[in-house]
């Protein structure tokens, strides 16, 4: 995002907010590659005026869903939401594709410029706590601890790429960490990113084509951490807000992603993971 091209942030992206959370890192004001165009952050302040009073509403379907037939049976990428047009992204409703526990991004695109190709896809199910899905459940005193993982099995070398969480509804054109009530662990620079719609936080290394990603999130204390095949990096952010997350990774050209919700083991080792309790 280009700061040149406008005078003063909205209060969604509250740079003061940003330094609080981690007091000694800098708020970069441009990312590594400057990609994201005036156009599309304008795009998400019109998508977060639009939908404002929908923003982070209680997931209640999703929640008695996974309390009827378990976390690992629901949770995957939801694709539906290219084909309501409210919601589809500006640049076609064939964003993403996927096939079992793959997505492949953008894949009528094969060359050319990367221009407004950002693009997030969420998980079908939230991150909350344990009692959230199941008032009544035996492990209320364990803290929730969600966690799942992606693996870039293809992109090209200049291809950005996010791992992190948002709300729901949440601007499909704009990357995890960009827009209000988001988070992102982006690749080009390893910047860290919490409802910044400029160039975030130094946080840990770059990462890219066969490298394990992975992000942490506790609902219960806010906690967000992010791991980079399977070595802890570090919490990037603590005591969150709350807020009703769902998993969310995101790119900006054409890339083919593998993740893991916990159906397979994750390379980072992860005690009380929230899924064997649901």
């Amino acid at each position: 995002m280009n700061n040149k091209d406008f005078e003063e942030e909205p209060p969604s992206y509250d740079h003061a907010f940003q330094s609080t959370l981690t007091p000694n890192a800098q708020v970069h004001q441009f990312g590594k590659f400057q990609d994201a165009s005036l156009d599309s952050y304008e795009r998400g302040e019109m998508f977060i005026q639009a939908f404002s009073s929908q923003l982070d509403r209680f997931p209640s379907q999703e929640a008695q869903q996974v309390a009827q037939y378990g976390f690992l049976r629901c949770m995957h990428i939801d694709t539906s939401i290219q084909k309501n047009q409210l919601f589809a992204h500006p640049k076609g409703n064939a964003a993403f594709i996927t096939s079992g526990d793959q997505v492949q991004f953008w894949p009528g695109v094969q060359y050319g410029p990367l221009i407004d190709l950002d693009v997030t896809a969420q998980a079908s199910h939230p991150f909350l706590t344990l009692r959230e899905y199941n008032p009544q459940t035996i492990y209320s005193d364990v803290p929730t601890q969600h966690y799942f993982e992606m693996t870039v099995k293809q992109a090209r070398g200049e291809v950005v790429m996010a791992i992190g969480l948002s709300t729901r509804p949440y601007p499909i054109f704009r990357m995890p960490g960009w827009n209000k009530f988001s988070v992102g662990y982006h690749s080009d620079d390893g910047h860290k990113f919490c409802d910044d719609a400029t160039g975030g936080q130094e946080f840990g290394p770059s990462w890219g084509l066969g490298d394990t990603v992975g992000c942490g999130y506790c609902p219960d204390t806010g906690h967000v951490f992010f791991t980079k095949n399977g070595t802890m990096i570090d919490y990037a952010f603590t005591g969150l807000s709350r807020h009703h997350y769902f998993p969310s990774v995101g790119v900006d050209g054409p890339a083919t992603i593998h993740l893991n919700f916990g159906k397979s083991p994750f390379l980072f080792h992860l005690e009380n993971w929230a899924g064997q309790f649901i």
